[in-house]
């Protein structure tokens, strides 16, 4: 296994490097940053919906979701004053909790 040197380097999120002083640096990246064993990968196909989007994804009245997220029950995130939800959380969300089953068990 190669050592690490201690060089500046800048990566940007798609793991290009932006900046590198010398050649070695980017060959130490490309060699020892593999993006399954990197836990800052960044997905570009993450899916963000609105307060109105994502109350139509739940099929619930938006006021309701504002109301579950200000309880702290649905996770959400701030852009500027605005509500923005990952699709991926909703979905986990709604698959969390099954009920029911079969019929005997």
């Amino acid at each position: 296994m190669k050592t690490l040197e201690k060089k500046m380097c800048h990566v940007q999120k798609d793991g290009s490097v932006l900046k590198t002083p010398s050649t070695s640096c980017g060959e130490i990246i490309q060699d020892h940053l593999n993006p399954q064993q990197c836990s800052l990968t960044y997905s570009t196909q993450e899916k963000w919906l609105t307060t109105i989007e994502a109350a139509a994804f739940l099929k619930i009245s938006p006021k309701c979701l504002l109301n579950l997220t200000s309880n702290g029950k649905i996770p959400h995130y701030k852009f500027g004053r605005r509500n923005r939800y990952r699709e991926s959380d909703l979905t986990r969300l709604l698959l969390a909790n099954p009920r029911g089953g079969t019929y005997g068990n």
